[in-house]
């Protein structure tokens, strides 16, 4: 017999269509058995059992494109098989094959059993007279799986104590004594009767109002990226709360009138809230629904529905507060119970992905224990865990209360968290359960995931720089003592001129006594306005000895940027290109400074939130700090050649004039021509024989391209950072000049070029870490109360220690809001990044975007390096990066360097199957190489101005049908959903799709394609392009080139012909405006698909059409065409008109003349003009080849060229011209056609440019014109 499925099994029977999904809803129970077990009684007893329960013998199978169950006849069986094992390993690996071995739905029953015979797993401890067991025949493991699709929690219970009962009777001899089980269809006919009427109205009112705005999806912390596609592999880690801390929550429970249950999901709720800087949490928990009145008590069967239970943690309630709140939620999701998950989902309609489930990611479940459920007389049951934890969800708690001590586990998706990181949550849920028995009525912000101890490392293993080691002499000191040590060696190479440290010491000093006597002072700012030249270095250095602070101004700044940071940093004077002249003011006698640390030594500018720039004063001591700790780790050697590559507005510049200059190394200036090359830099690199540079990241991805691009180079010391780098491109560049070493660095100018660093980096496949703090600074990860953040939670990056700017110049307000108080050492500041990273295992830190800058589009965070890594892993693709364009509606646009040209549409493509539908960019912009600002780092300006003109990004129409499968589909779509208004990149159940809706999609799909598209690629691939994509891939297109776009009532047609280009879709939105009773037909062009030849006239053209349009003697045809197609249109009418008299013409701007050399000045047209017009007349979808490109582009210019050699005659059919007149007009076309039309004409005026009559307000004007033929005919 048959019966219709109840909503949750449609809901499992679909999600199990998905690969991957099928085991994981395998239910597996095992037992270790000791003692005489009658094996034959114990079939006979799954016999019965599956006798009494008709799930036990239910199988799925599809009828008239819908999933039934087939219920077989009592006596079907439940198969048991037995085993023989040999020892323990071999049992083992027997119950993870029973887990994970999927069903066949169609064939029952959906459930086995199997008998391990011959050894007892390991570390079996049975209790009671069967404590101690010898080897012996006697030992068994008893595996028993059942499918979800007929089976829950409360149905396991009665599974296990029925076997039970039945195997005793069997062996007793005695019928059983159990209570009559109703049949399960019966649950599903008057589930099915219930949603069909009134009853649901309420129920659906409250989930509609309850879950209004929910979040798309919980973002938790993960290991790993979210897949594209929801991946079911799990694992679990065990939970115990223990009897002490059980017996406190259940007297805070009874204290506030909540149940234990009830305040164990509170706590989940603040732990899934703290991981996710969320506080709006949506949590999935089961309920038993069994019929209001309990109608099903003894009936096995998939009853159970989830509930979406929702909290508000905003402002940061107290625990008792939250404990109420959870209650009520609970409470009201009960109360409305009825109404089935499917339905609700459907209601609140939450945005779809295969990456996730839709309304909540998390579970948190009540699931009893099977301690002493199975009773087999005079055998000893143990229950054994099962190694099979399949991840329907990110995470899925579930516990219970065993004599006093709430335990369970916690199953976690391995695709997205590793086990460490799954055990550290478990902590987490313990410790906040914990706080919440101790302080109910503290507000839950003061809650803590971390114990001391892990703050204790976090604060100090983690945070905190290893000790500093001083060298004497501050920078003025450093370079004078090589200049009195080796004064003839070379300092300072540029261009085509060198300086030995004696010239420069000696230029330098006598610029600093010149700059004494105009008022420069320790304390005071001087300007420096200059090029890159020796005078620019010179410069530096006078300033310097003089003890104020330089001021760099970029010459190719803009100049009011410039004058705005004169402006206010008030310089006692600017040095412009008159150094030289200055110098011969002052004399050569060495003057001494007071190396005063604190003294600000440069300051540079950054841009201000405000527009205002702002001017950050960096102390010597913190530059001293800076150079001292790369001495530590990576020396220095006198008379080593370094390189100054960065402007000198930006902060490394601070780090390649001076370093070198105070360990006496010979600075090489990277000339202004070379700068911007990185082929031309690498050359100038090995002709200088540079150990020590400074790369921008751009740079060393155009490296990474070909990393034999290094070789002869003599680098040891690499200094990049400013920007994302993958760890493994860096670890190539090292693998390609052996000795190199590299300092991949992190830090604002606010904290003197870089203050954390990862070292030495490995060919790992991820963001390279902005790795741990240098000597003698400090790297805090904050949360918003300024507490340290678990490993792997995203925080609010905060420096401190010695690499600490003085502060903002002239900014005191400024000052103090972003170098506030350090909490951990007192007496210190600690500076505000807004950046944001994460711990990684071990006390790297990885960085994680700008705090006001995260990427939130429809309800999703978003990753932009995850999206960036992504690109980055596509062949050919040599730089990305990802940005929000927030001009007009959001949307997330991609800068890609080596995309091949590909379209959006293919770009989407080609990401699929490595992100989740949310986080692929909707824009793509593509570059030679992306743009760079002067300091190396990305113009993320100029990519949003080439992305918003990027023709990439407008090549498909993605309303309209572009092929006959296409047009199928959406026919196929708009009598399933009734949807008047669907376009081809429509989502299926963002349009009214639901999980059955979509079980008839793949039905109907099958009937009119006849082939089969599996259920999982209608729901993975909810859009009619990408499913046409699909079925175009799995078959050639459907031949034909008549295409019915309504069937109408077989009275009144239209006929609307291909322009030149051949296709027909054009004429699709006119088609929805036309009459309902009307048939709407299009004329597609022989030639278009493979294998076809185009006709060779026009008078061809329109024999084989009137053959195609078959018409019938008392039908009223109307004959339409655009441009070229009118020329066809009307040579059909002129036919036909002869013996058929219902028929007319109308013309859409079709061009015509008498003169035979304008005729013959119509010429083919090339590749890439034909192009743009494909696109305009909707031929181009996603994925399209390029022998299809070909095939359409051929046939354009093949039906042009006809127009030639064609002269219309008369015609005894009624003509309309419809004229545009929105540009200018042909001469002489109206009357053309005015002289030809015997049976009458009308020239109507369209507002419209020729090619925008189908598409823009002239449309309805078309329709109108159209439906007045008809009627008039």
């Amino acid at each position: 017999m048959s019966a219709s499925l109840s909503s949750g099994q449609q809901r499992l029977w679909t999600v199990s269509q998905l690969d991957g999904a099928g085991p994981a809803y395998n239910e597996t129970m095992a037992f270790a058995l000791r003692g005489p077990l009658d094996r034959e009684a114990l079939q006979r007893a799954l016999d019965a059992l599956a006798d009494r329960h008709e799930a036990l013998r239910t199988r799925i199978v599809v009828e008239d494109g819908k999933p039934v169950q087939i219920v077989e006849p009592a006596g079907h069986g439940f198969p048991c098989e037995v085993t023989e094992v040999a020892g323990p390993g071999e049992a083992a690996e027997l119950r993870r094959t029973a887990a994970f071995e999927p069903f066949d739905l169609t064939r029952a029953p959906l459930a086995r059993a199997r008998l391990l015979a011959g050894a007892p797993p390991p570390g079996f401890h049975a209790t009671g007279e069967h404590r101690q067991f010898r080897d012996g025949g006697e030992d068994h493991v008893l595996l028993i799986t059942v499918h979800h699709v007929v089976f829950d929690g409360w149905s396991r219970t009665l599974l296990l104590r029925e076997l039970g009962v039945l195997y005793a009777a069997q062996l007793s001899g005695v019928p059983a004594d159990l209570p009559p089980a109703r049949p399960y269809r019966e649950h599903s006919r008057a589930q099915q009767d219930w949603l069909a009427g009134d009853g649901p109205a309420p129920h659906e009112a409250y989930w509609r109002n309850r879950l209004d705005g929910v979040p798309p999806v919980l973002e938790l912390p993960t290991d790993r990226p979210r897949p594209a596609r929801q991946d079911y592999r799990g694992a679990r880690v065990p939970v115990s709360l223990g009897p002490e801390l059980t017996a406190r929550l259940k007297a805070v429970a009874r204290e506030h009138g909540v149940t234990l249950y009830s305040t164990i999901l509170t706590c989940w709720f603040i732990l899934l809230s703290r991981l996710s800087a969320q506080t709006d949490i949506v949590v999935g928990v089961p309920a038993a629904n069994r019929g209001a009145g309990g109608e099903y008590p003894d009936t096995i069967g998939f009853f159970v529905n989830t509930l979406a239970v929702r909290a508000d943690l905003a402002g940061a309630p107290t625990g008792a507060v939250l404990l109420k709140q959870v209650r009520a939620a609970l409470r009201g999701a009960i109360d409305h119970v009825e109404l089935p998950f499917e339905r609700v989902v459907e209601l609140v309609n939450p945005p779809r992905s295969p990456a996730h489930t839709p309304l909540f990611q998390t579970m948190f479940a009540w699931v009893p224990t099977m301690h002493d459920l199975l009773e087999l007389p005079g055998v000893a049951v143990e229950a054994l865990d099962v190694e099979h934890a399949p991840a329907k969800f990110d995470l899925a708690l579930g516990l219970a209360d065993e004599n006093g001590d709430v335990l369970g586990h916690l199953d976690y998706a391995v695709a997205l968290f590793g086990h460490t990181t799954a055990e550290r949550y478990a902590r987490y849920l313990v410790r906040l359960l914990d706080q919440l028995a101790t302080r109910p009525d503290a507000g839950i912000a003061s809650y803590e995931l971390l114990d001391e101890a892990e703050r204790r490392e976090i604060l100090t293993a983690w945070s905190t720089g290893p000790r500093p080691r001083r060298r004497p002499g501050g920078l003025v000191e450093r370079f004078a003592a090589h200049a009195d040590t080796t004064p003839d060696a070379a300092a300072l190479v540029c261009d085509d001129r060198a300086l030995t440290y004696r010239e420069l010491d000696r230029r330098s000093t006598k610029l600093a006594n010149a700059l004494r006597r105009r008022g420069a002072r320790p304390g005071g700012v001087v300007a420096i306005h200059s090029g890159r030249s020796a005078e620019l270095v010179v410069a530096v250095l006078g300033v310097l000895k003089t003890g104020a602070a330089y001021l760099p101004l970029d010459p190719a700044q803009p100049a009011a940027r410039r004058a705005a940071m004169v402006e206010d940093a008030r310089p006692v004077l600017v040095l412009g290109d008159d150094v030289t002249d200055l110098e011969a003011e002052g004399d050569e006698t060495r003057r001494p400074v007071a190396s005063d640390p604190r003294e600000t030594a440069y300051v540079i500018y950054t841009s201000g939130s405000t527009g205002r720039p702002k001017g950050v004063a960096v102390t010597h001591h913190s530059v001293l700090a800076l150079f001292d700790q790369w001495l530590d780790r990576f020396g220095a050697t006198p008379g080593e050649a370094t390189s100054a590559w960065s402007s000198i507005g930006f902060d490394a510049s601070v780090h390649e004039l001076l370093l070198p200059l105070t360990t006496g190394a010979v600075l090489h200036v990277v000339p202004e021509d070379v700068r911007p090359d990185p082929a031309a830099l690498l050359a100038w690199l090995r002709d200088h024989r540079v150990v020590q540079a400074f790369l921008p990241p751009a740079y060393i991805r155009w490296i990474d391209e070909d990393p034999t691009r290094l070789h002869g180079l003599a680098l040891r010391q690499l200094l990049t950072g400013v920007e994302p780098l993958p760890e493994a491109a860096l670890a190539r560049f090292a693998a390609a000049l052996p000795g190199l070493r590299i300092c991949f660095g992190y830090g604002p100018t606010e904290a003197t070029l870089y203050a954390t660093a990862h070292f030495d980096p490995e060919p790992r496949d991820r963001p390279a870490p902005i790795g741990r703090p240098l000597p003698g600074s400090r790297l805090y990860l904050l949360d918003e109360r300024l507490r340290p953040v678990p490993p792997g939670v995203a925080g609010e990056v905060f420096l401190a220690g010695d690499c600490l700017a003085r502060g903002y110049l002239n900014r005191p307000r400024l000052t103090a809001e972003r170098f506030v108080a350090d909490p951990f050492v007192p007496g210190e500041r600690m500076y505000r990044t807004g950046d944001l990273a994460r711990w990684l295992p071990g006390g790297e830190a990885e960085y994680a975007g700008r705090r006001d800058d995260q990427i939130k589009l429809r309800g999703f965070r978003i990753e932009p390096g995850e999206v960036t890594a992504a690109l980055l892993a596509v062949p050919g693709v040599r730089e990305a990066a990802v940005l929000v364009d927030r001009e007009g509606e959001p949307r997330l646009v991609a800068g890609v360097a080596g995309g091949g040209g590909r379209t959006a549409h293919e770009w989407r493509a080609v990401l699929a199957d490595r992100l989740p539908d949310y986080m692929i960019p909707s824009v793509f912009a593509e570059f030679d190489r992306l743009p760079l600002s002067r300091s190396g780092k990305l113009d993320r300006d100029a990519v949003l101005a080439h992305a918003r003109t990027s023709a990439s990004n407008n090549p498909v129409n993605t309303a309209a049908p572009r092929d006959q499968v296409e047009l199928a589909l959406l026919r196929i779509w708009r009598d399933l959903l009734l949807h008047p208004a669907i376009g081809v990149s429509d989502d299926f159940f963002d349009v009214g799709g639901t999980s059955i809706s979509a079980i008839k999609l793949a039905h109907a799909i099958g009937a009119e394609f006849g082939c089969e598209l599996p259920l999982r690629d209608v729901i993975l691939h909810p859009t009619i392009e990408a499913q046409a994509a699909l079925l175009r891939a799995g078959s050639p297109p459907r031949g034909g080139n008549l295409i019915e776009f309504r069937r109408g009532d077989g009275e009144t047609r239209v006929v609307c012909v291909h322009p030149a280009g051949g296709t027909a879709f054009c004429y699709l939105p006119l088609s929805a405006l036309l009459p309902d009773d009307a048939g709407v037909v299009g004329i597609q062009s022989p030639g278009l698909n493979a294998g076809e030849e185009p006709l060779p006239s026009v008078e061809a053209m329109a024999e084989e059409y009137l053959l195609l349009v078959d018409p019938r003697p008392d039908e009223t045809l109307v004959l339409c065409g655009l441009s070229y197609g009118g020329l066809v249109a009307y040579e059909m009418g002129r036919r036909l008109a002869e013996h058929h008299p219902r028929v007319s013409i109308v013309l859409l701007d079709t061009t015509a003349t008498d003169d035979p050399a304008a005729r013959a000045a119509i010429e083919p047209v090339s590749a890439a003009e034909f192009r743009e017009k494909l696109v305009r007349f909707n031929g181009m979808y996603p994925g399209i080849e390029d022998a299809q490109i070909e095939r359409y582009h051929r046939t354009y210019n093949h039906n042009r060229l006809t127009a030639r050699e064609h002269d219309p005659g008369e015609t005894a059919a009624r003509v309309v011209f419809v004229q545009a007149v929105g540009e200018d007009t042909i001469p002489g076309t109206a009357e053309f056609w005015r002289r030809r039309a015997r049976g009458g004409f009308e020239v109507v005026p369209a507002d419209c440019g020729h090619w925008d009559m189908l598409e823009s307000d002239a449309l309805p004007l078309v329709a109108k014109l159209i439906t007045a033929e008809l009627a008039a005919r």
